[in-house]
């Protein structure tokens, strides 16, 4: 019996010192982003990654179909990048330029194109794949089977939490030297 709480006693105090010693998941730019609205659906995304330019139309109509009261914000890394796509005036207000790196870092943001489901605690409900048609970088398939992002949209709205281990997101890699 000693024993036991000898170890309950290290491992309370192991973790009281990890956890407090963490840094919080989001800054207060993200907090306040996040705080709009009760989910937000971050897409991370650039105009010079294939997979992206292959999402796009299903992204412009994903866009318009949203449950509603949810934030919808597409992150650009490259500062310099110029997106010119049909539709993209649509996305003027929704677009997060994020040059410094800080929701990328953040985040853990390091595929394009990335989905992520927040609250608006900063919690991340959900964070991967948009759909099974990226199974390998540089691979895709030309038919989707599952719609994961859609499949956690719909577990969100009814309550329940979204299975765990997230799908893996897969396309071109966030470039470290893009996020500093």
């Amino acid at each position: 019996m000693l024993k036991q709480t000898v170890f309950l006693i290290i491992l309370s105090a192991t973790l009281f010192f990890c956890v407090g010693s963490r840094p919080e998941l989001a800054s207060p730019e993200i907090k306040q982003e996040l705080q709009k609205a009760p989910y937000t659906l971050l897409i991370s995304y650039s105009n010079e990654c294939p997979f992206c330019i292959r999402y796009t139309p299903f992204i412009r109509e994903f866009h318009k179909s949203l449950p509603q009261k949810w934030n919808f914000r597409l992150l650009k890394v490259l500062a310099e990048e110029e997106w010119d796509f049909d539709g993209i005036e649509s996305f003027s207000g929704e677009i997060i330029h994020d040059s410094t790196g800080i929701w990328c870092r953040q985040l853990d943001v390091t595929v394009y194109p990335e989905a992520l489901i927040l609250d608006s605690n900063a919690r991340i409900c959900y964070k991967g794949a948009l759909d099974d048609r990226a199974h390998e970088t540089g691979l895709a398939k030309t038919v989707k089977t599952r719609d994961y992002l859609l499949e956690a949209i719909d577990k969100i709205k009814k309550g329940e939490a979204v299975p765990k281990p997230f799908p893996k997101a897969k396309g071109c890699y966030i470039e470290t030297y893009e996020t500093k």
